[in-house]
């Protein structure tokens, strides 16, 4: 029988070896796959399509969670398979070969984290009432992933990012296996995620979705914003692992700023600073008020998504949670991710890393008309 004190270990795990492979993944798998000889148009290809692919994934899986109850399992299983599925990444080379092992890995993966985050927040009085001071394990996992592979892909070459992705997967999987089992509120007639679309949830969703269109140039494109500027090519690794440090902090507080500003009011202020942001980054060539600027990702990142799971809490039956994230993630880093990725990529081609971060801003803006009319529904 699990303690509270162990599946309360197990979840902290669980976070920490997942956003360790995420963070070998975004900095260096783009790298090693070019060092393969792959084009940036294959790049584009393989990278892409994952995150549509993962929360298409996620959807169906999280489906199954709620229509079964039978969450905990699926979560097991589809984290065990995902991990066999890196293997073959050791040795396939040709695009085709890789893009469908990487499809295999999002189609298993993709549900990972919305199912994690939705047995905690089930659980989260007996795991110590704090979703931020267990989900920051995963923040200080992807700081271990990018830092920690620096100087071996430096030492070894690109040709190590695989053996690193696949290194996780095992313990991943065994603290999996000990968290919280419990999935709450049996329910006789579980609806499909996207029957789950009430007007202050659709509301939220678009909110969320235009936050993160117009974080396309940040996750896909601020490497070559930085080197436009002369700047080291450390700055971007330096930089996303300042944020992700400060994220860590936000984590860690987010519960008492919840509980002393409504979620709402939080996202709003997450929006405006992320306007802002992205303005003062078009306008900017300092270098470090270039770098200091991208502290907002607190804001982005952390402050909005904290924001997001209180408020899901209150426009998804308790029955269908499961689905309520892995719909959250299906539209927000799924579409979202996606589609800002296809537009900045679209907007630097056109009008350079300035103009797409100047476009953006005015995407986080329109994201507030939204966000506004979720205050009417509060009252």
């Amino acid at each position: 029988m699990h303690t509270a004190a162990s599946e309360r270990l197990a979840v902290v795990a669980a976070y920490f070896c997942i956003f360790i492979g995420i963070g070998v993944w975004v900095p260096y798998f783009p790298l090693y796959l070019a060092d393969l000889g792959y084009t940036g148009s294959e790049i584009g290809l393989v990278i892409g399509i994952q995150p549509a692919l993962r929360w298409c994934g996620a959807l169906g899986w999280a489906h199954v969670a709620d229509r079964w109850r039978n969450r905990h399992r699926i979560l097991v299983v589809t984290a065990a398979a995902g991990a066999v599925c890196f293997v073959p990444l050791l040795f396939v080379r040709d695009v085709r070969a890789v893009l469908m092992v990487l499809s295999a890995i999002s189609l298993f993966h993709g549900t990972l984290i919305p199912m994690l985050d939705a047995t905690v927040m089930d659980n989260l009085a007996a795991l110590g009432g704090d979703y931020g001071r267990l989900r920051l394990w995963g923040s200080l996992g992807f700081i271990l992933g990018s830092a920690g592979s620096a100087p071996l892909v430096h030492l070894w070459s690109p040709s190590i990012v695989p053996y690193l992705l696949v290194s996780p997967g095992l313990l991943m999987v065994l603290s999996l296996m000990r968290v919280p089992p419990t999935q709450l509120e049996q329910h006789a007639h579980v609806r499909g995620p996207w029957k789950l679309m009430t007007p202050q949830l659709s509301t939220f969703l678009l909110s969320a979705v235009l936050l993160q269109i117009s974080c396309g140039t940040w996750s896909g494109f601020f490497g070559v914003h930085t080197a436009a500027l002369g700047f080291s090519d450390a700055i971007p690794g330096f930089t996303y692992g300042l944020a992700v440090t400060f994220e860590i902090a936000l984590m860690y507080f987010g519960r008492q700023l919840l509980d002393r500003y409504q979620a709402v009011n939080v996202l709003l202020l997450s929006l405006v600073l992320t306007a802002v942001r992205w303005l003062l980054t078009a306008a900017a060539s300092n270098e470090i008020l270039v770098i200091l600027l991208q502290l907002g990702h607190v804001f982005s990142f952390s402050a909005f998504h904290l924001s997001a799971l209180r408020l899901l809490e209150r426009y998804v039956p308790r029955a269908h949670r499961t689905s309520g994230q892995a719909l959250y993630g299906a539209v927000s880093f799924g579409v979202g991710g996606s589609a800002g990725l296809w537009l900045a990529g679209t907007l630097v081609e056109q009008a350079g890393t300035r103009g797409a971060f100047l476009f953006e801003a005015a995407l986080a803006l329109l994201a507030l008309w939204p966000a506004l009319r979720l205050r009417r529904f509060e009252r």
